[in-house]
């Protein structure tokens, strides 16, 4: 059985045309593509989309490196599998073990995705498992574009065309918080973040309801299982086959995108990926109109006004 891979034919996404469009993919700069509404439900932003003409129910997951459906899903929507290919997941919950899916007609509004193998979530998964979802939208499309998240607002746009040398994107750039993403992989934004004077490697992951930290960075911070045993106990529900036991701790100081905040409350819990520190949740993306460049491995994050 081979590893999963995602697949070059979602490179044909950006080409991909409802009939009578005749977006313009040769010009310097980039123009809306799709605008996708987005619905805030437990801090969470769901999208509609179609398969097979059926509705169905999303997370936007900028921290999914791909399209996963549930079990449930595939069985309802009548999407086959490919036994050849077994997907290994890591996530919060632990890990899973699942054969590829294969997904046909699938539409975000007038937008088209071509036919491809996408991530299955067991009927295990704590997120299958609430029933609210019929799985995650991730960065196999949306790393496709540059993307604006404006969930203030309650939606997503995909922009696409020809990024030049010159190009201002986002447009509202200059009065921008910019922030270097170099170290980025398989379309999930990694970003540098400073928690009680430690440099940590954080994951923006829309996905996630709320900001988590992996405990044994906690631990290299000093925070005992002591201390944690007082904190306000949690669980959080993910793609792994566990509901995952968490605590509300409160730290002294966290530094992101040159801002400062005291006093920051996040949520401690078992490292869910071995390459990721700290998950930047919701609970802070879901206040921001966000630019993710992929093309250049740049978050752009609108100032507030002043007040």
């Amino acid at each position: 059985m081979r590893p999963f891979r995602l697949l070059p034919l979602l490179a044909l996404l950006a080409a991909c045309a409802a009939p009578g469009d005749e977006f313009d993919f040769d010009t310097c700069g980039v123009r809306p593509r799709a605008e996708i509404p987005i619905e805030m439900r437990g801090n969470l932003p769901l999208m509609r989309a179609t398969i097979k003409g059926k509705p169905a129910t999303l997370v936007l997951d900028t921290g999914s490196v791909s399209i996963a459906l549930t079990e449930q899903a595939m069985e309802r929507f009548d999407l086959g599998r490919d036994k050849n290919t077994v997907i290994m997941g890591a996530g919060v919950g632990g890990h899973s073990r699942s054969f590829a899916g294969k997904i046909e007609d699938f539409r975000i509004g007038e937008l088209p995705v071509p036919n491809h193998q996408v991530s299955v979530l067991p009927a295990a998964a704590g997120i299958a498992r609430t029933g609210m979802v019929d799985g995650l939208f991730g960065v196999s499309v949306l790393s496709v574009f540059e993307v604006e998240l404006d969930l203030p607002r309650k939606v997503v746009t995909l922009y696409g065309g020809k990024l030049c040398r010159d190009t201002l994107a986002p447009p509202w750039a200059a009065n921008a918080l910019v922030v270097a993403a170099e170290r980025s992989e398989r379309g999930r934004f990694l970003v540098p973040v400073e928690l009680d004077g430690r440099t940590l490697t954080a994951l923006l992951d829309t996905g996630a309801s709320v900001t988590v930290l992996s405990a044994d960075v906690a631990h290299g911070l000093g925070v005992t299982d002591a201390m944690l045993a007082q904190d306000q106990k949690v669980s959080l529900a993910g793609t792994g086959p566990t509901i995952a036991t968490a605590w509300v701790h409160k730290f002294r100081q966290i530094r992101f995108a040159g801002q400062t905040f005291t006093d920051p409350v996040i949520v401690v819990s078992a490292r869910a990926d071995p390459t990721v520190d700290m998950i930047i949740g919701a609970d802070y993306l879901a206040h921001r109109r966000i630019w993710l460049s992929y093309a250049r491995k740049l978050v752009f994050i609108d100032r507030p006004p002043a007040p």
